[in-house]
């Protein structure tokens, strides 16, 4: 199947779009766009800004789902383990991930594994009426490393900062 060349702007326009709304959605908390960074792309190239993850004291989760068909390519969702953990309990509305009585890392990924299909889904659905059969990756959450991305296939990279409850979170658009 042959891939279709995605609108810059519209999959950027999108993208921040899907970032604010979807917190908004899940726990009713807004996130507030801070600035932005073009790595590949038409225009000025940007510097990578998610070494800066390396800086958080407790650690980060990094979400990454991808999507196939029409367009393929990749959204990792970056944010802190302090950050995940308050996402969490306000998702599952209960006073901490010890409280459910289980395993609270598993907890935890399963959140962010919610998080991250939300996320992409939004991304999805805006992209469908031009590219009609995408197909969503099951995401992965991993704990303190970044997602895979494969500079040299790629036809766009933009990396996003935004706040949420006072805590950072970082995405990286991708898409080859």
């Amino acid at each position: 199947m042959t891939t279709i060349q995605i609108n810059p702007e519209r999959f950027d326009s999108l993208a921040k779009e899907a970032i604010t709304h979807v917190f908004d959605f899940m726990i009713s908390e807004k996130a507030t766009y801070a600035k932005s960074s073009l790595l590949k792309g038409p225009g000025d190239l940007g510097s990578d800004m998610l070494p800066r993850l390396k800086e958080m004291a407790d650690g980060y989760f990094t979400i990454t789902v991808g999507f196939v068909g029409d367009a393929h390519g990749n959204i990792h969702l970056q944010l802190s383990r302090t950050l995940a953990e308050r996402f969490a309990v306000k998702l599952l509305d209960v006073p901490s991930l010890e409280w459910i009585g289980e395993d609270s890392n598993e907890v935890l990924k399963d959140a962010l594994g919610e998080l991250g299909n939300s996320l992409v889904g939004l991304v999805k659905g805006g992209m469908t009426k031009w590219h009609p059969n995408l197909m969503l990756t099951t995401p992965k959450v991993v704990a303190n490393g970044r997602g895979k991305v494969n500079v040299d296939r790629l036809r766009f990279r933009k990396q996003y900062a935004f706040a949420l409850m006072k805590s950072p979170i970082l995405v990286d658009l991708c898409y080859e």
